[in-house]
């Protein structure tokens, strides 16, 4: 399992990567202000603001609607918050714009992969509450 700093640098690579690859802004205001909102977002990400950061994501896809990429940043960020099946959810939508995403097609991957190790660790650790502690007399 990945640790959290490896956590932290792999998704601030993903919205690096995620920015590089946003709206065009000539001459379209809300492109222009989406760019805004995406860099700002990113700049909170580095700082560790992961809510401040989703939100300014959210904004962005307001006003530049169905951009996979935007998509993928809102999905790192719903990640980082320990959101992760509204992650699934928005990785999943960002993909079904761009099925070749390679941002996407990664970060969704990446996610699937630690959630299923997640939930096999949490069914251990249920079972293992569920059935107490032994009994030593027959």
């Amino acid at each position: 399992m990945m640790t959290s700093r490896r956590v932290i640098a792999t998704i601030v690579v993903a919205l690096a990567v995620a920015i590089a690859g946003g709206p065009a802004t000539a001459g379209n205001p809300p492109a222009k202000q989406a760019r805004e909102e995406l860099e700002f977002g990113y700049k909170a990400a580095k700082r560790g603001y992961w809510q401040e950061a989703l939100e300014r994501f959210r904004l962005a896809d307001e006003l530049t609607p169905n951009q996979p990429r935007i998509l993928n940043n809102i999905a790192v960020a719903l990640e980082a918050n320990g959101r992760f099946d509204e992650a699934l959810e928005v990785y999943r939508s960002g993909l079904a714009l761009d099925p070749n995403d390679p941002a996407l097609v990664k970060n969704l991957s990446r996610l699937e992969e630690f959630y299923a190790a997640h939930l096999a660790v949490e069914t251990t650790e249920d079972e293992a509450a569920a059935g107490g502690e032994a009994d030593d007399a027959p």
